[in-house]
């Protein structure tokens, strides 16, 4: 595993993506919706393309897909994506790293959900992500980047549960912050009849002005930050920003 990123390799729910969509119910899709209120304000319309960084399963997509026809998904991680591309057939997923993915096309929206930009560590890395937005982006395209606020972690979910026929468990998080790396750790105990699985993942955290940063090196100017009360994503920022297209 690259030490600079966090793959989620010792994550259950990534190894094991049907259960991610139990786990996380989307709460009616409630994140794709806020990206649709994003786009629709400030575009003014829906885009006619968009391109999602970290897609996992492809479920936000999904639903961006019946309003966006030219959308495209991307992942680095194989089984979140076999398993896209299997529930999803006819949406356009592509196996890649967000450091280092080249299209060679732009887009009208980008987006990443999920926390994926919080599994880039090291400031470099999280300075690739943010060209590979840029190269896939035109003068006006609109960025939705989802992160941990930093101020509101205590609001992160402690508890999640998986309730289907052929498995039931339950999961309690600890979380533990290692201030000079600006890194969350987060340990989630499983608790099944089969016994105890421990997961591990550490998630890179950004303040408001230094994602604006990033951000403002590679063209971008930041235009607003949304929340939503879902106990999922009760912690995010969905952070809107538009490319001059001078980065």
């Amino acid at each position: 595993m690259d030490r600079q990123t966090d793959t989620g390799a010792s994550n259950l729910l990534y190894r094991h993506p049907e259960l991610y969509e139990v786990a996380y119910d989307g709460a009616g899709h409630a994140v794709a919706r806020l990206a649709e209120t994003i786009l629709h304000d400030q575009l003014g319309h829906q885009p006619a393309s968009l391109l999602d960084l970290g897609c996992g399963t492809g479920r936000d997509l999904e639903y961006l897909a019946t309003l966006i026809p030219d959308v495209v998904g991307v992942d680095h991680q194989r089984a979140m994506l076999d398993y896209a591309r299997h529930r999803r057939p006819r949406i356009d997923f592509r196996l890649g790293d967000m450091r280092t993915l080249r299209l060679e096309r732009t887009f009208e929206a980008i987006t990443t959900f999920g926390y994926a930009l919080a599994d880039i560590h090291a400031n470099r890395d999280i300075d690739r992500v943010m060209a590979t937005c840029a190269a896939h982006s035109r003068p006006g395209t609109v960025l939705i980047v989802e992160v941990i606020d930093p101020l509101r972690t205590g609001e992160l979910p402690r508890t999640l549960t998986i309730d289907i026929p052929d498995l039931r468990a339950d999961a309690i998080t600890e979380y533990r912050h290692h201030h000079a790396q600006q890194l969350l750790e987060q340990h989630r105990t499983w608790r099944r009849a089969q016994g105890l699985v421990h997961d591990l993942a550490h998630l890179r955290l950004l303040h408001p002005k230094e994602l604006e940063y990033y951000l403002d090196n590679h063209g971008f100017d930041v235009l607003c930050a949304y929340q939503l009360p879902e106990k999922h994503t009760a912690a995010s920022a969905f952070v809107a920003a538009r490319h001059r297209g001078d980065g």
